[in-house]
This record gives C-alpha cells, sequence and structure tokens, in this order.
C-alpha cells in the first residue's frame, strides 16, 4: 500500500462512509490522517488512518488484501465498509484479532413526547445539569471524551450535553457529543459510572441523562446519532425508539 503525499484529494472518497461517520469527519477536520491507496492511479482501495483506527474502503481482492493487513500493528482498531474483509482479516491474523459486534440505529421514527417521559424525577441527592466548565476540568468527561477527542476543537464551542452530579457537583454519569461537532449528525456518548462504581447504575439514569441529551439535540436542529457497543446501550436506544440499521463488527489487533 503507498501513503500518499497529498491525502485531502483523497478524504472526499469517505464521505459516504456507512459506519463511523462522525469520527471520520472529526479527524479530517482535526487530526490530517493518513491515506493509503493500492496505486496512486484510481486506486480500489482505500486506507485512512487516524490513531488508533483503520478505515478499510473497498473490496478485498488478493492483489493488495495482504499489503493492507500488514499496516495494522498492534493495538490497532480496524473497521471495513465491506463484510468480505472479516474474512480476509480472520484468517491473516487468526486468533490475535478480537471481533466487537456493533448495531448502528436509524432516528428517523424517534418521538420527542416519548423520550420526554424518560426525564422522570431522580434519586434524593443528585440532579442532570449541562456540562459547563467546572465538568471539562477533571473527572469522568475530562477523562473519556475531552482529554481524547477535543484537543484541538474546544468542547465549549463544538461540544454539549448533561451531566449527573452529586450534592458535591461530582459527576456520576454523562451524556454528551462524543466528538466535535461536524454537520448536524450528532453521536451520541453516555456513560454512568465506572465499572468499580456501579451504585448508580440500573436506575434508570443513563436513560434519563439520553432523554436531556436528545431533547437538547432536536432543540439545536440537529439529529442524534446512535451506534451500540454492546447489549446496554442497544437496550436504551431501543427503548427511546430508535430503529436497528446496520449490524456490524469492529476489529482490535492483540
Amino acid at each position: 500500500m503507498i501513503k500518499v503525499s497529498n491525502p485531502n484529494e483523497y478524504y472526499p472518497q469517505f464521505d459516504s462512509y456507512p459506519v463511523f461517520h462522525n469520527f471520520i469527519k472529526y479527524a479530517i477536520k482535526d487530526l490530517s490522517p493518513d491515506i493509503y491507496v493500492d496505486q496512486l492511479d484510481l486506486p480500489n482501495c482505500y486506507v485512512l488512518y487516524s490513531y488508533p483506527a483503520y478505515f478499510i474502503l473497498g473490496k478485498p481482492s488478493i492483489a493488495y488484501e495482504t499489503e493492507v493487513c500488514q499496516l495494522f500493528g498492534h493495538n490497532s482498531w480496524i473497521i471495513n465498509n465491506d463484510i468480505s474483509w472479516d474474512v480476509v482479516l480472520k484468517k491473516h491474523f487468526d486468533t490475535e484479532i478480537q471481533s466487537h459486534p456493533k448495531i448502528q440505529f436509524d432516528s428517523n421514527k424517534l418521538s420527542l413526547e416519548h423520550i420526554l417521559q424518560y426525564k422522570k424525577p431522580l434519586p434524593s441527592g443528585l440532579k442532570i445539569v449541562p456540562i459547563d466548565e467546572s465538568h471539562l476540568v477533571s473527572g469522568m468527561v475530562k477523562a473519556d471524551v475531552v482529554s481524547r477527542f477535543f484537543t484541538v476543537s474546544s468542547f465549549k464551542e463544538h461540544g454539549y450535553g448533561f451531566v449527573l452530579v452529586d450534592d458535591s457537583n461530582h459527576v456520576k454519569g454523562f451524556a454528551l457529543t462524543n466528538y466535535p461537532m461536524v454537520g448536524k449528525e450528532i453521536e451520541l456518548y453516555f456513560r454512568v459510572g465506572y465499572d468499580f462504581e456501579i451504585n448508580h447504575r440500573n436506575q434508570g439514569l443513563g436513560t434519563a441523562l439520553c432523554a436531556y441529551f436528545i431533547e437538547e439535540t432536536y432543540k439545536r436542529g440537529l439529529i442524534p446519532i446512535w451506534d451500540s457497543a454492546n447489549e446496554i446501550s442497544a437496550h436504551i436506544a431501543r427503548k427511546l425508539g430508535f430503529v436497528e440499521m446496520i449490524h456490524w463488527s469492529m476489529y482490535h489487533v492483540l
């Protein structure tokens, strides 16, 4: 595979990428990702790389599929636009690769009236408030999102969301823009507690946070996007009224 010297010429090829398109738009805007092609003249295969993710565009071919796989080192995450690559990746990496099933949901049939019923009263000592500067300095929002995806664009200017806080303003959960906003589609990312702090889970708090976020998204004239990585996330999406659209897998090289 050839690393191109002017990747800007090739970025438009990924405009209609079927999954993770918000990440791709953010990466192109803020990070100038690398582009690899099988040939400079009329490429058959493209690979966009923005650490740690590789996006394959095109169908596999014996002419270049080995070279494509050789791009992926330890701890690489791989996304592809054609399920034929699933077989190629599993054959090449064997036991050194893990599959992570995901579901992309459609928001066209969402009912705001239905969603707002989940903005129910919270347990004593907890409240949901808009994210402000105090939540960006440290804690869950800073660690999980800001320090990873808002290193170039500021969250205050290019993101929004809500946090679940206790009486001391300690963040116990959030629902927010996963990446800096580019265009009208906004990917929702939510979390309640860490794995070692689960006392706020299974109380409908994640659903409530998402309801606040979706309401605000519509107020801004934007479109909420949901891509689940586990059954808990998929369950909440269905409960809110999202409809399953694409079942796909991303891969992790061990």
